[in-house]
């Protein structure tokens, strides 16, 4: 799944439109009152030896609630840093939810992001209040499956999926989906294919009463076999730190890693020691398709 002809720009945007042939490469709206931002060409730093500098990892990259493609990268590159400290081992490529925002923008959004905004499911409940048989359910759900996997069929090829808060939480269903049903980025692979990895950022599990028992479907004793990477905030309060682990203990502990930082509910910027592990990490990654590639193995991981 590498790519070799893409352009040195880190990070791309993709934005979708009515329809998926309306989907184009474009630059992030900035912050409000900022002018428009240039298209940069950011220095890369050596890779590692273990696979050429022309080899990387191809990224799909999910919004959260009500934000969008072009926020998320604004988020992972003006305040997270995360092309210049990975971007020569990975690129993004950002896309809209195929649903545009059907309630108010979380405050902390507007105030600081332009719009349009989206969302990949709003959570709805029916039934009568304090009664059995009040069902909560995801509006729109099964469509943001459907674009995704059509995004991963015709855009790709794609190596994972990094997603933050619901786009994270919309990965997680994506696995558990491929798993049981055979459909989308993380249908069962052959053997000695890595498959795609998954990046939750503030990521937690599906509330439905169908994901809860898809979630028990997918993991079964062992665990979903996908290559995870869990990004927790120890003073999150929109998703506890104590959710986001209880999502990632649905994964194989031998292909799982977590990495705390002292932030909120934030795509934290990546430095010290950090940003060693999540290199160490991406680089697994990357050594693991360059094996299967080569017709080797990926027990190394």
């Amino acid at each position: 799944m590498f790519t070799t002809s893409l352009p040195s720009v880190v990070s791309m945007c993709i934005a979708s439109a009515e329809s998926l042939a309306a989907i184009k490469f474009r630059v992030p709206a900035r912050f409000r009152n900022r002018g428009p931002r240039e298209r940069r060409v950011i220095p890369l730093r050596a890779a590692a030896a273990q696979a050429p500098a022309t080899m990387k990892l191809r990224v799909l990259a999910l919004h959260s609630f009500r934000t969008s493609g072009s926020i998320f990268c604004d988020q992972l590159e003006a305040l997270g840093n995360w092309p210049n400290a990975i971007g020569d081992l990975c690129e993004f490529v950002y896309v809209d939810a195929p649903h545009p925002a059907s309630g108010e923008v979380p405050e902390d959004v507007a105030s600081f992001f332009q719009g349009p905004y989206f969302e990949w499911w709003n959570a709805t409940s029916f039934g009568i209040e304090g009664k059995e048989g009040k069902v909560l359910q995801y509006e729109g759900l099964e469509r943001s499956l459907e674009f995704v996997e059509e995004v991963w069929r015709t855009k790709g090829p794609f190596d994972g999926i990094v997603g933050f808060s619901q786009g994270a939480t919309f990965t997680g269903l994506l696995a558990a989906t491929g798993k049981v049903e055979g459909r989308g980025p993380f249908v069962p692979r052959d053997a000695g294919d890595p498959g795609a990895f998954a990046i939750f950022i503030s990521g937690m599990q599906a509330r439905t009463e169908e994901a809860k028992r898809l979630y028990t479907e997918a993991s079964g004793e062992m665990g979903m076999d996908i290559a995870t990477l869990h990004i927790v905030g120890e003073t999150d309060r929109a998703i506890p730190p104590a959710m986001s682990d209880r999502a990632s203990q649905m994964f194989v502990e031998e292909r799982r890693a977590v990495i705390r930082h002292g932030r909120g509910h934030v795509v934290p910027r990546l430095d010290g020691d950090n940003l060693k592990s999540v290199r160490s990490w991406l680089q697994e990654q990357l050594n693991a398709k360059g094996r299967y590639r080569a017709g080797g193995t990926t027990a190394a991981l």
